[in-house]
């Protein structure tokens, strides 16, 4: 079993990819579908704020994974996350696909983004993840190399892991699409996305169900939440429920990829090394 801080018996963090208007610049015909667009700039202006509030009223710390693209569409609300005290993460330039891009230019994607990030917020940006979670071995390596801490993109686990060479491994913080809002809430009619609109009391019991199974095995439950989603009205609520239920837990180590990497640093955890 994984061993946590202070006896915890498993750990929990709350994630989201801000991708705003990212998401959805492909499919705009060059920004002229504002409707679409509305649809990703709603997370910024609205999701973001209602989820900061409820993090600051429960005392919650997460990750904000986030385009360079955001950052320069709306600096004030990444400058907003990070003075509430919530860890950013790179998320892509233009949340592109990372298999669809040389090595080269997924080099040039990572340092643009991070110096971007670094600047606007004035302090090292570490953490990463591949928009749609596709990451390619030369990103690894490229992570390795202009010293990431953590990437949080692929599913071998449900604890964290290594993965990259052996002397010079990157933290890995799985993920898993059980545990993400897209597949249960989001939709446009074109470009198609999604079959249905969830009911969020059965979101609830699904992510509450894992929640309560990875703590019976000691595992690490990530959520990857998208601030247009879960922002809205009837989700916040359903995502409030949630956390009640983990503070409930005395044995629940709330936590960012901050904390885990630290806690590896330390000699905390003893991970396996896998290619992927």
């Amino acid at each position: 079993m994984t061993h946590w801080p202070d006896n915890k018996r498993f750990a929990v963090t709350l994630s989201f990819d801000l991708d705003a208007e990212s998401a959805w610049e492909p499919s705009s015909l060059g920004g002229r579908r504002l409707s679409l667009l509305s649809m990703g700039a709603y997370g910024r202006r609205v999701g973001v704020p209602r989820l900061l509030e409820l993090l600051a009223r429960y005392g919650v710390r997460a990750q904000f994974y986030i385009p360079a693209r955001v950052a320069e569409i709306d600096p004030q609300v990444v400058r907003n996350i990070a003075a509430a005290g919530h860890g950013i993460g790179c998320h892509g330039y233009f949340h592109e696909r990372v298999d669809e891009q040389t090595p080269e230019q997924n080099l040039q994607i990572l340092k643009d983004a991070k110096a971007l990030l670094e600047a606007l917020i004035n302090r090292p940006v570490t953490h990463y993840r591949a928009p749609l979670w596709e990451l390619t071995p030369d990103v690894v390596e490229s992570l390795i190399a202009l010293g990431f801490h953590s990437d949080s993109s692929l599913m071998g686990d449900d604890r964290p892991y290594r993965v990259g060479s052996a002397g010079k491994g990157l933290l890995e913080l799985p993920v898993s699409w059980l545990l993400d809002d897209w597949e249960q809430f989001a939709y446009s009619a074109e470009p198609a996305v999604g079959s249905v609109i969830e009911d969020p009391d059965k979101v609830f019991r699904l992510w509450s169900t894992e929640l309560e199974g990875m703590r019976h095995y000691g595992s690490h439950f990530i959520l990857t939440m998208h601030p247009q989603l879960i922002g809205r009205a009837s989700r916040i609520a359903m995502l409030e429920r949630l956390i009640q239920q983990i503070q409930g837990y005395d044995d629940a180590w709330i936590c960012t990829p901050d904390d885990v990497y630290s806690h590896w640093q330390a000699g905390g955890l003893a991970m396996p090394l896998h290619p992927y």
